[in-house]
């Protein structure tokens, strides 16, 4: 069996410096897979938009190679290359309806039959009945699709997404964001997609490279790096992690076991990406979802095996489906715990103890000698 690579692109070296030198984008290696929707993730500033825009050829490599399929674009102007791009402002004509904004393409081309090619693409994102309407009688997400319609047209290779859904509201974002999905599914092309919100990027992407000060942090699925972070930056940024500080103290098996304050916990060693040589230090992670809240009074049920942790109720936030609480423990002052509205235990208020118990399987370890607020909002402000 051949696979169809002619619609992979690969960022060979690319980097990006300005006259100023200030460096957007270290020089790296990139894969995007042919068909794949693939999102650049990061917070602004992070080079995102800039390899997205080296990619389009708007903006001209300082070092390194572009290629798409076996075809080196590195300097080729835009209008040579197979590629499309959305961006934010949708760039409508607003003095065309839509039918005429969608052909536009095809038109400059010199083709004369563009009928049925239009209603197919009007078709294929769900705007037939509004052909004839100007861009202006359209929501924010119909003129959205409007964009991408006109952009599908031309048969690009590659569709190059940049923060497409920056200026809709959440609820109509959070349609689009399986609209999109829906679309790439269906017309197969490779889409690249620039984003800053993570949930969009988790929702829609196969794969996510997570950006940070000009470079890849790492790449994976969206499940994959939420679970397996390998940095503080990721496991922040994606998502809230608590993060502990902790020790090696001894080997049993597969499993490392830490002393943290004045317990122990235990973590795979497999899911661990920092040295684990005893007296080291290590973070350990959790993600809040994970954890269980028991009152104290209850501590003697919870089943032996689990990591734990004893701790008081700081806060607490019913937000529907899930209360989210802060507690106050020894060796993590805010740790985050998110528990289903299931059975609510009515004494978990502000001031109880608690005991936090999790699986082993599902703590994680960190290299302790990074920031362990990379990735946070509160470092980012």
């Amino acid at each position: 069996m051949t696979t169809d690579t002619s619609g992979d692109v690969r960022l060979t070296g690319i980097g990006k410096t300005y006259d100023n030198g200030f460096t957007a984008v270290q020089p790296m290696d990139l894969t995007v897979p042919q068909g794949s929707f693939f999102a650049l993730l990061g917070a602004s500033g992070c080079g995102k938009t800039t390899t997205l825009r080296m990619i389009a050829g708007l903006e001209e490599p300082t070092s390194g190679t572009v290629h798409l399929g076996d075809q080196d674009v590195t300097h080729l102007p835009p209008y040579k290359r197979p590629v499309n791009t959305v961006f934010q402002s949708y760039a409508l004509f607003p003095h065309l309806d839509i039918f005429e904004n969608v052909a536009f393409g095809l038109r400059r081309r010199g083709i004369k039959s563009v009928k049925k090619q239009v209603e197919d693409m009007l078709e294929l994102v769900q705007l037939g009945e509004q052909a004839r309407k100007k861009p202006h009688q359209l929501s924010g997400g119909q003129q959205q699709r409007v964009a991408v319609a006109r952009a599908l047209i031309n048969h690009p290779k590659v569709l190059l997404l940049d923060e497409p859904l920056g200026a809709l509201d959440l609820k109509l974002r959070r349609q689009m964001q399986l609209e999109l999905k829906r679309i790439q599914t269906e017309v197969g092309i490779t889409f690249v997609h620039v984003t800053h919100d993570q949930e969009e990027a988790m929702t829609m992407a196969d794969t996510v490279a997570v950006m940070n000060a000009g470079r890849v942090e790492q790449l994976g699925s969206p499940a994959d790096l939420y679970e397996n972070p390998n940095t503080t930056f990721v496991a922040n940024f994606l998502g809230t992690s608590n993060l502990i500080e902790a020790e090696v103290d001894t080997k049993n098996g597969d499993d490392i076991i830490l002393k943290a304050g004045d317990g122990k916990l235990v973590l795979p060693e497999a899911r661990c990406s920092a040295p684990t040589t005893t007296g080291g230090k290590v973070l350990v992670g959790v993600r809040p979802e994970k954890i269980s809240l028991t009152h104290a009074d209850d501590a003697g049920s919870i089943p032996e095996g689990r990591n734990r942790i004893t701790g008081k109720v700081a806060d607490a936030s019913f937000i529907g489906v899930s209360t989210q609480y802060v507690i106050d423990s020894a060796v993590c002052p805010e740790f985050a715990v998110y528990v289903q509205n299931v059975e609510r235990d009515g004494r978990l208020v502000p001031g109880a103890d608690v005991v936090l118990h999790w699986s082993p399987a599902h703590t994680f370890g960190l290299d302790a000698d990074q920031d362990i607020d990379a990735g946070t909002e509160e470092e980012a402000a």
